[in-house]
């Protein structure tokens, strides 16, 4: 599994990062790699995002939602 470095980590306005994790993944030889990450809200509660990307170009921005879980990823 090819981990991604990133130079320059996403800030957020809305919370902070409590976790994060990244995989590569290979579809139709092509390889992306798949952000998730739990951020700590304001309130208190707690959100699940991921996004997409092919090489450092971002194909899918910050969603809501836990892909982490269909990849073996427990980040909780």
């Amino acid at each position: 599994m090819d981990m991604p470095s990133h130079d320059n980590p996403p800030e957020l306005a809305s919370g902070n990062i409590l976790k994060h994790v990244s995989m590569s993944t290979r579809i139709h030889e092509t390889v992306y790699t798949l952000e998730s990450r739990v951020l700590s809200l304001p309130d208190g509660s707690t959100r699940s995002e991921y996004r997409v990307m092919l090489e450092r170009n971002v194909i899918k921005d910050w969603t809501e939602g836990d892909v982490g879980q269909y990849f073996g990823m427990d980040i909780y």
